[in-house]
């Protein structure tokens, strides 16, 4: 009997050490339109609180009505045995090659909380290798009971990378949970996973989707070169991928005036400070660069390129 509840002790030991790793895990942004965006491994959440109580707010017939209203192909609701709070899924996929699926679900959810009863419309999506309706069960709980660490909280003109300040330069700006974009001074987006294969896979789906991006009428975007190299990340040596692409640009009336530009890219799947991270780092040619560093201001906080690449 004593070796069944030391059991029992181990497991919430390894349950309660979950739950910190899912935590650190999870980023939040409350962007400037009032979106509540959230991430976390390969799924992005966008949160629509409503003070109501879901079974006054959310049926059968209302679920069904909005997935035909936003033309989803699958209008049956359905539920996720794994989700343990009163609700309904939509499930939408779209394909864009064999081996890239992009994966949305709309989650009707309800809570009771001290403060009331509140339904939440929950939007979910994912890229993976294949349709799949799987999410974080996990992220979904620490979100609706308010776990996010403060660390974690994006936005403003600072930010925590893994235990580091970053400041944001005047022209910074963030447009989604853990992307921020320096027009003249490069851009970087990353996410945070329970792997480093989780990682790895994240930054390959990410690596194929930059080809698979719809252009503009009249651009085209191909790559020039690409190689594996090793260079400082975050004062770590690190292998990445540097891809440099040629953005080509070509008016449609004068067919003689035409632009190029290119865009250098590092993909970075790594472990940083006990972390799985993958992470994108981007910027174009024509981007001001430090003497020192040979990389544009906002990048050079991130990475650092051996002598001679």
């Amino acid at each position: 009997m004593k070796s069944y509840f030391y059991l029992l002790f181990l497991l919430s030991l390894s349950l309660a050490a979950q739950n910190k790793g899912a935590q650190k895990r999870l980023y939040y942004n409350l962007m400037d339109n009032g979106k509540q965006l959230y991430a976390m491994g390969k799924y992005k959440l966008e949160l629509f609180p409503y003070e109501e109580a879901f079974d006054t707010l959310v049926t059968k017939r209302s679920v069904i009505n909005f997935a035909k209203k936003n033309h989803f192909s699958d209008t049956i609701p359905k539920k996720n045995p794994k989700l343990a709070y009163p609700h309904y899924y939509l499930s939408y996929y779209k394909k864009n090659k064999e081996t890239h699926w992009q994966n949305t679900m709309v989650y009707f959810i309800g809570k009771d909380t001290d403060e009331g009863k509140w339904s939440f419309i929950a939007t979910i999506s994912s890229v993976t290798e294949r349709p799949s309706e799987e999410i974080d069960t996990e992220m979904i709980r620490l979100i609706l009971d308010k776990k996010v660490l403060n660390e974690n909280h994006m936005g403003g003109r600072s930010f925590d990378f893994l235990g580091r300040k970053v400041m944001l330069m005047d022209e910074c700006y963030w447009t989604g949970v853990n992307i921020v974009r320096c027009p003249t001074k490069g851009e970087i987006n990353w996410s945070l996973h329970a792997t480093l294969a989780q990682a790895q896979q994240a930054i390959a789906l990410q690596k194929e989707w930059a080809m698979l991006i719809p252009v503009p009428e009249n651009h085209t975007i191909s790559i020039l070169t690409e190689r594996d190299i090793t260079l400082l990340f975050e004062g770590k040596q690190t292998r990445a991928t540097e891809v440099v692409y040629n953005e080509h640009y070509q008016d449609p009336v004068l067919k003689s005036h035409h632009k190029d530009h290119k865009l250098i890219v590092y993909f970075i799947a790594t472990v940083l400070r006990g972390q799985a991270i993958s992470c994108v780092i981007s910027y174009y040619d024509y981007n001001e660069r430090l003497p020192d560093t040979g990389l544009p201001e906002f990048v050079s906080q991130f990475v650092r390129l051996p002598k001679g690449a």
